[in-house]
């Protein structure tokens, strides 16, 4: 406890603000993307635009995802190794609830990567790859609120809330 009283959490702090970043840019990718895909942005926005937002908005989630993971290496208390933090289940702090996250990083790479190499894929494999941006929702969703450490906050409820309704809205229209 001594030791734990001495030790920095910065890096513990960066890590949680990084992933409630990396949800909220998630859930604006998911939502430009599928409102793209419905033509709703058309109507306030040009369709070039909504898909170069979708874009960028993904990058920079998937930016503040690897943050949000890879700064635990300077973690002092924990002192995750690269392995704990890239393979699921390997890591002994909640494994379960850390590999969804685990598992969510993995398919965020292969939907980015996806659009990095749509002239290389036929669209139905790129388009499918795609449709795992809500499986990799509901893993990011479920992460947070497994393992979040502002889980129990009144913010941090209504933003799994308001996200998860807004992304349930646009799936069922």
């Amino acid at each position: 406890r001594e030791v734990c009283d001495r030790m920095s959490h910065e890096f513990w702090y960066l890590s949680r603000a990084a992933g409630i970043t990396a949800y909220l840019l998630l859930f604006a990718s998911v939502a430009v993307g599928m409102a793209s895909n419905m033509k709703l942005a058309g109507r306030s926005m040009p369709r070039v635009v909504s898909f170069e937002l979708h874009r960028v908005v993904s990058l920079l989630a998937l930016a503040f995802t690897l943050f949000h993971v890879y700064v635990l290496l300077g973690d002092e208390y924990f002192s995750f190794s690269i392995r704990e933090l890239t393979v699921p289940f390997a890591s002994p702090y909640h494994p379960w609830q850390t590999a969804l996250g685990v598992f969510g990083l993995w398919t965020l790479v292969a939907v980015v990567a996806s659009s990095y190499v749509r002239h290389l894929i036929s669209l139905r494999t790129w388009r499918a790859i795609h449709y795992l941006s809500f499986a990799l929702y509901g893993l990011a969703t479920f992460h947070g609120i497994a393992s979040g450490a502002d889980t129990r906050a009144f913010w941090a409820s209504a933003m799994y809330l308001g996200t998860g309704l807004i992304v349930l809205t646009l799936v069922l229209y």
